[in-house]
């Protein structure tokens, strides 16, 4: 049965309710005024309100009768709801899954990018804790168990410093931590497992003692046991923790393809030392992997080509064998002449990082005056994803000599320290002219970057999807409202000069990289929204370095709410005052700017 519920009028908590049936009072014109009764009339009252104090008493009563029969109806609702609910369950779509399918769900539960953790708080722990039904399902899956990232941390005094003699409980931590570990490997059964382990990046200092990683060792035995189902490995410490890494035989890890190495040195080394002990040799199995398919390299000090890797079927390499200033140490540095030699023996590659920094070590390093010209072209074929991290060192032109006819992605980016001009860095627009028809992702980050070479860059890229550009120390803008007018036409007959026309993606951060108006960022934004004449602009991130804001802006933002987009504003700190920043994110069918 349905009921009208009416509003009821509120009260002022010093208003009198009023009642239905008012009482019939001699004193009516008295109330709620400041009338004093004579010693006469009190008890007057007093006996006047007999008969509405009873009916008072009586109310109540009937209150609390009324009270108790709607808190029974209450409780018996409520228990009879439970059962109902009770009974739903029974029929739940989610009960009628089979097993295996439940199992293949909890599987796409894991997280994306890495391997999965001991917490409760992510699957599959947290799968397990949700009834005994889903924990026996999620016990009986292997593959919900497959990967494993173990964090070996240090123990840290109150001074910062990291104790050589662990104190007993955190060693009965680390136990704890690593018996979980063996549970957990176990459950994987026979499945090809995924594992990291790394120890945290503060502590690669040469003042450590050995002593002080044995965390990490002992991690590593307790997965040794299980190293014939290694699918991917990562592996993050100091160089003196791999010694039983490095003594693993080929045939114990016949299922590895993807490795991980990083590690550093406790103490400080001479680049041109000939120091064998915890080095990487021909014998050392895990390099020598026969279905090794994706390779990197952090902070090695071996030769390359010494290392017993299957170069010619790998198709992801990432090198960056330079110790950062950081860690405290001299670097051997990666001369132009090494990466050449392992390219060469890389015909299948598809992803390659490179990162050469420059260090103290350079002057070491002579011009490769005794290559040829020829000796420094290489085609890779397959090459579609291309990162390099480099310094200004004067090797590093030679990477322009690379022909990659299928690069999708590419991305440059010079250190911070770097504190060449433009006239001393070498241009890489003849690289993207030869090598940018099919790039679609580009990623810039040169702090002397000019605006005629970004316009380069652009002109070279005609495929290009998503464009980054990045410049937070450079002393000019980079993207400046003439870059931003050959952005925002549309490509035709007319307008030759059209960059980029199929964007979809613009990103431009950094204190000094964009000097264009709002008002030219919304109208680059508008008329980039016809899919007719060009790419549709889904996503724009914009900071500027000043503020400048149009006598119209408002409006600007007006008419984007009317049209049905949704627009907010961020500010982030500048130098000396507020950068304002936007992002702009198309939905289905307005612009979001936040």
């Amino acid at each position: 049965m349905s009921r009208n519920i009416m509003p009821t009028a509120s009260v002022h908590p010093k208003q009198p309710c009023k009642a239905t049936n008012q009482i019939d009072s001699p004193y009516a014109s008295n109330l709620h005024t400041n009338y004093t009764p004579t010693e006469s009339e009190i008890p007057q009252i007093k006996e006047f309100l007999t008969d509405p104090l009873k009916r008072l008493s009586s109310l109540d009563a009937e209150i609390e009768r009324v009270q108790s029969i709607l808190d029974e109806l209450r409780h018996e609702r409520c228990a009879l709801s439970d059962e109902i609910e009770a009974h739903r369950a029974l029929i739940s779509p989610i009960r009628r899954i089979p097993f295996d399918v439940l199992g293949e769900i909890f599987v796409h539960c894991l997280p994306d990018g890495r391997n999965a953790v001991m917490s409760s708080r992510e699957a599959p722990i947290l799968l397990g804790r949700i009834c005994s039904a889903w924990r026996s399902i999620a016990l009986s899956t292997p593959r919900l168990w497959a990967s494993l990232h173990i964090p070996t941390p240090m123990e840290i005094s109150e001074t910062g410093q990291v104790l050589a003699q662990p104190e007993p409980t955190f060693i009965a931590k680390m136990e704890r931590r690593c018996e979980g570990a063996r549970e957990w490997i176990g459950r994987s059964r026979e499945s090809p497992i995924s594992i990291s382990i790394c120890i945290p990046t503060h502590v690669y200092s040469y003042e450590l003692q050995p002593s002080s990683m044995k965390t990490f060792e002992v991690a590593v035995a307790q997965i040794l046991a299980s190293s014939h189902r290694w699918r991917k490995v990562d592996f993050r410490a100091t160089k003196d923790s791999f010694t039983r890494l490095q003594q693993l035989a080929e045939d114990a890890v016949p299922l590895l393809e993807s490795l991980v190495i990083a590690g550093g040195s406790l103490r400080a080394w001479d680049p041109l030392a000939s120091d064998s002990s915890g080095r990487w040799t021909k014998f050392s199995g895990l390099l020598s992997a026969r279905k090794l398919r994706k390779l990197s390299l952090s902070y090695l000090k071996e030769d390359l080509l010494s290392l017993p890797v299957r170069w010619s079927q790998l198709t992801h390499l990432n090198l960056d064998l330079d110790i950062p200033a950081k860690f405290g140490r001299t670097s051997r540095g990666l001369r132009y002449s090494d990466i050449i030699k392992v390219l060469r023996r890389c015909p299948l590659l598809v992803s390659c990082g490179l990162s050469l920094e420059s260090t103290a070590f350079d002057v070491l390093l002579q011009p490769d005056h005794e290559l040829p010209l020829a000796e420094y072209t290489l085609t890779l074929p397959l090459l579609e994803n291309l990162l390099l991290n480099l310094s200004g060192r004067w090797d590093e032109c030679h990477l322009k000599h690379l022909d990659l006819p299928r690069l999708r992605h590419f991305e440059i980016k010079f250190q911070e320290t770097f504190s060449g001009s433009q006239a001393s860095r070498p241009s890489w627009v003849p690289f993207l002219s030869r090598n940018g028809n099919s790039v679609k992702q580009l990623i810039i980050d040169i702090p002397s970057l000019t605006r005629d070479e970004l316009i380069g860059f652009l002109e070279s890229v005609p495929l290009l999807i998503h464009l980054h550009v990045s410049s937070a120390s450079s002393s000019s803008s980079v993207v400046d409202p003439e870059v931003i007018d050959r952005l925002t036409g549309t490509p035709s007959a007319e307008n030759p000069d059209c960059l980029c026309p199929l964007l979809e993606e613009l990103q431009c951060n950094g204190t000094h990289c964009a000097s264009f108006s709002e008002s030219q960022l919304l109208s680059l934004v508008q008329k980039r929204s016809d899919t007719e004449k060009g790419g549709l602009l889904k996503r724009v991130d914009v900071t500027f370095h000043d503020r400048r804001e149009p006598k119209n802006f408002d409006k600007f933002l007006d008419s984007l709410i009317g049209s049905g987009m949704k627009v907010s504003q961020r500010n982030q700190s500048g130098t000396s005052r507020q950068a304002p920043s936007f992002t702009l994110n198309r939905t289905t069918s307005s612009y979001l700017l936040l």
